[in-house]
Formats: C-alpha cells, sequence, structure tokens
C-alpha cells in the first residue's frame, strides 16, 4: 500500500508541476503581492488540486528564504488558509518533511518521503523542483493521506498477535503431548545413568521404538557390559599387587575404582624404578669391571701405536693403518669413561654455576668442530643472569654430547642454536639442530641404555646425560620431527638465593 501511494503521490505531482512556470514563480518570490494575478492563478490551481485529488494537499514553497527547521509557503489552497497555512508565511515542518524538501532541491529530482505523521495527520509527501536553466525557481509539495496505512497496519498487528497466541497454545498442547511420550526412554536412561553412577552395572535398558534412542540404548547396555568386566579386573589387578584384600569385595564406585587406580599405578612406578635401578646398579659393576680390566692393557696398546706412528721407516699405508687403530682405541676409551661416569657418578661437589658463561665455554670448543667438519652455523643466545646449581664438570659433558649429536645429525650442513633462559625455578638449556630428527618411537626410547641412532654409537652417552641432569634435580625435555630437526631443553633448578 506504501508503495502504491508512494507511485501515486509521485504520478500526481509530476502531472500538475507541468501546470507551473518558473518565471511566474520566480516573480511571485520576487513581488509576494497576493493582489497579483499570477498569484491568484497559482492559488486556483492548487485549490483544483484538491478537489480533483481527494485526500491530497499541495504547496508552492519558496527555494530562498529558508529558516533552519522552517519553510516558506509562496502559494496554498484556499482549503489550506483554514487550518492556518498562509502564503508567505514560514511553516515549522517535521523532519522527515524538511529532509525530503531538502534533497528535491539538492539533487534537482522527484523526492518522496516515507509515511510520516505531524499535528495535522498521515502522510506521504512528493517534491517536484520546478527548474529554469538548471535553477531551481520553486517546489511544489504534493500529500497524501496516508490514514488507510495505518489503520491496516493496526488491524493487521491485531489478527498477527491473535493467530500467534492461537498457535502458541496449541503448540504448547501438542508438544506437551509429544514431549511426554519422547522423554520417556530418556528419563529411562537418565535412570540408567544413575543406577551406573551408584556403582549397579547389571541395569539394562528396553530399545525404545525410536531408532537414534534404541542405539543409545543398545550403546549403554555395551557400556554398562564393559566397565563390570574392567572393574572385575580392577579388582583382581588390585589384589595381585596386594593393594585390596583378596576375600574384598568387587569396587563397584568410580571414587574407589579411581583410588585403587591411582594406588596401583604408583606403585607400578616404584617397581619401574627399582628395576630401571636395579638395571643401572648391573651396568655400574660391569663398568667397573670393565675399566679396571681392559683400560690399561688398552693404554698400553695405544702409546706402543704411537710410538710406531712416529718411525719414519714406514709407508703412508702402514701409517693410515695405525691411525685407523688409534682412533678406534680413542673411541673404545671414550666409551670406557662413560661406562666410569655410570659406575662412578660425582654426586658430592655442586656449585653456583653461571649457565650463559658455561655454555659459552662449551660453544668455543665446539664451534670450530661444526664449522669444519660439515660448514654448520652456530647461532647462540645466552642470557645473562641465569645462575643454577649444578656439577660444573659435568654439566659441561653433558652440553658438549647433545652439542656433538646435533651436529653429527646434520648431514649436509644446517643451523645449531643455543639459548639460555630461565623458565619458573629452571634454568635452561635450549639446543635444536636442522638435521634429520626422530619419529615418535625413537623419541620414546631416548635415552636408554645400548639404544643409539648413530651407526658405531652406544647408547650410553646419552644415557649419562639424563642420569646426570636427574642427579642434579633436573630433566631433559626433547621435541622432534623426522626431516625437520630436534630440540633438546635441558631444565637445571635455578639457585635459592634464601638458603645461599
Amino acid at each position: 500500500m506504501e508503495k502504491q501511494m508512494k507511485y501515486r503521490v509521485v504520478e500526481m505531482s509530476t502531472l500538475w508541476s507541468t501546470t507551473f512556470n518558473a518565471k511566474d514563480i520566480k516573480r511571485i518570490n520576487d513581488d509576494r503581492n497576493t493582489e497579483h494575478p499570477i498569484f491568484q492563478n497559482f492559488t486556483e490551481k492548487l485549490s483544483l488540486v484538491n478537489e480533483k485529488a481527494p485526500n491530497t494537499n499541495a504547496i508552492l514553497l519558496s527555494t530562498d528564504v529558508m529558516n533552519e527547521d522552517e519553510i516558506f509557503i509562496l502559494a496554498t489552497s484556499k482549503s489550506h488558509k483554514k487550518i492556518g497555512l498562509l502564503p508567505f508565511s514560514y511553516h515549522e515542518a517535521v523532519k522527515v518533511y524538511l529532509d525530503g524538501y531538502k534533497k528535491a532541491i539538492s539533487s534537482k529530482k522527484v523526492i518522496a518521503t516515507e509515511v510520516y505523521e505531524d499535528k495535522y495527520g498521515t502522510w506521504i509527501s512528493a517534491f517536484v523542483p520546478i527548474l529554469k536553466d538548471n535553477v531551481v525557481a520553486g517546489v511544489i509539495s504534493f500529500d497524501i493521506n496516508a490514514h488507510l496505512i495505518r489503520e491496516y497496519r493496526n488491524k493487521m498487528s491485531a489478527y498477527l498477535i491473535a493467530l500467534l497466541l492461537l498457535m502458541t497454545v496449541s503448540g504448547y498442547l501438542i508438544l506437551k503431548r509429544g514431549l511426554k511420550k519422547v522423554l520417556y526412554p530418556v528419563n529411562e536412561i537418565i535412570v540408567g545413568f544413575n543406577e551406573v553412577s551408584n556403582g549397579n552395572f547389571n541395569v539394562k535398558l528396553k530399545s525404545p521404538n525410536q531408532a537414534d534412542l534404541g542405539i543409545l540404548a543398545e550403546r549403554f547396555n555395551n557400556m554398562t557390559s564393559q566397565l563390570s568386566l574392567l572393574f572385575d579386573r580392577l579388582s583382581a589387578t588390585s589384589v595381585e599387587f596386594g593393594t585390596t584384600h583378596k576375600n574384598a569385595v568387587s569396587m563397584h564406585r568410580f571414587e574407589e575404582a579411581i583410588d585403587e587406580m591411582e594406588q596401583i599405578l604408583h606403585k607400578t612406578k616404584i617397581l619401574r624404578e627399582l628395576q630401571r635401578a636395579e638395571k643401572m646398579n648391573a651396568i655400574g659393576q660391569l663398568a667397573a669391571s670393565v675399566a679396571h680390566e681392559i683400560r690399561n692393557p688398552m693404554t698400553v696398546v695405544k702409546g706402543f701405536l704411537q710410538i710406531f706412528l712416529a718411525k719414519d721407516q714406514m709407508s703412508d699405508e702402514e701409517r693410515m693403518y695405525i691411525r685407523l687403530m688409534i682412533e678406534e682405541m680413542s673411541r673404545a676409551e671414550t666409551i670406557i669413561n662413560d661406562y666410569l661416569s655410570l659406575a662412578k657418578p660425582d654426586i658430592e661437589h655442586t656449585e653456583k654455576v653461571d649457565a650463559a658463561e658455561t655454555a659459552s665455554k662449551v660453544l668455543d670448543l665446539m664451534n670450530s668442530y661444526a664449522m669444519m667438519s660439515k660448514n654448520i652455523m652456530v647461532v647462540p643466545t645466552l642470557n645473562e643472569g641465569v645462575f643454577i646449581q649444578g656439577n660444573i664438570s659435568e654439566l659441561k659433558q653433558v652440553l658438549i654430547n647433545i652439542l656433538k649429536n646435533g651436529i653429527e645429525a646434520m648431514k649436509v650442513g644446517g643451523t645449531l642454536s643455543i639459548s639460555v633462559y630461565k623458565d619458573e625455578k629452571y634454568g635452561v638449556f635450549e639446543i635444536s639442530d636442522t638435521g634429520i630428527g626422530m619419529s615418535a618411537e625413537e623419541l620414546e626410547r631416548l635415552g636408554t641404555a645400548f639404544y643409539s641412532l648413530k651407526e658405531k654409537g652406544t647408547g650410553i652417552g646419552l644415557m649419562v646425560c639424563y642420569q646426570i641432569i636427574e642427579r642434579m634435580k633436573g630433566k631433559i625435555e626433547v621435541q622432534s620431527q623426522n626431516g625437520k630437526g630436534t630440540t633438546f631443553k635441558i631444565f637445571i633448578p635455578l639457585v635459592d638465593d634464601h638458603a645461599e
């Protein structure tokens, strides 16, 4: 209805505007004489609009004189005079009307407003600018009474509200009945869950007619069977570990089961630590035996080989063989030294260690090896003021071992970075390489005895590193990915200044 009324008022205003001459409008605006024949002619035309088109009004407006919230009327119909709209006078208008009037002047086009209200009623207005030499001489305002839209709107609102209330009441009654039928199996499932939470795993649900709820009931029954089996096994495991008595009733409460699992895990952890301690003890005894029985004869053999190497009467081929033997003897000595570290750990001497200074000294040793062996770039980031509690010689051994492993993991060069920083109560050495990396399975076995990814490695060196850091009450974390490299993070407790 609003679109139709806007179309009608635009069409009417465009048609009637052709009867007004811009030159005459300018003359009326200049003279402002109600006795002028042209003014009388305009008044008759505007009155004729109101007679020919019921529920419409037409006014001729000026563009020259306009206060901020008012319009200046040049001519009106006779009926307008009855309501106080007089020619050559200001009239206060509402904002929608003023916006349409100003827009018509600025755009020089016919403009129609939306539905608006003023003290005279509900209207839609159209503004037609009268042009002369592309200059607006005046504006014809056509208003059409839009009270029918308001009445129609009120009636439709009442109908819609009544319909909505009817649908709401009907929907409530239907949903109440339907939900009662649908939620019955849901309530049964809730009761079943309550029984399970109380330890009754023998509860079984009937399969309802609904397909989805039927699947849920089937899976619930399967869950209770699995839980019953799990708790029976947990009870048997508890008896085996000795955490409960053999004649105790099977656990059928989640709190009891969780407590029991924590006890089992704790006992399993203790057993694992005992096994590890026994293994380390056996390795230590073996290391001591190897050191005493093999080290001395190896030292003698290596010494004689070095004497032979110094002779001048040897060929190049013989010298090469002797050098190889000396290198292998040196490698065997390194392995023996690793075993000795396991057999006789230096756990007594700890001191305040400057982490950045220690890392810097180790890098001085490793830099030339990294550059000359594989053209590897070493990037240090050593933050000052990180002081840790540990054994400086053993710490250097750990850093050298891990840096050497990183260098050897990069087959065709790369970047080796080492950082020193604080992380809460720890000082951290972070060593990263861009080497071949490791898989998740290889990471899991890292640091165990006799496991190595090197062709000639024994796995003892890294195991010694783990043991040294554990003795310092620290930890080692490793992150790696095949083909992208590995990062070692060595955490060592910071110096306790208060205790010191």
